[in-house]
């Protein structure tokens, strides 16, 4: 991702599918999670 702080809705709409679709990718495949306004790997959080 390049940006980082980009939307759920924004993925969505630019991919097709359903937020929610979009946020169990991110979540549970990407293992990302929104920090800061931010999508960042889960790891890093810690």
């Amino acid at each position: 991702m390049d940006d980082r702080r980009v939307k759920v809705r924004e993925i969505a709409s630019g991919v097709g599918i359903s937020n929610e679709r979009v946020h169990n990718i991110l979540h549970q495949h990407l293992d990302m999670t929104k920090l800061s306004a931010r999508w960042v790997p889960r790891l890093l959080t810690l």
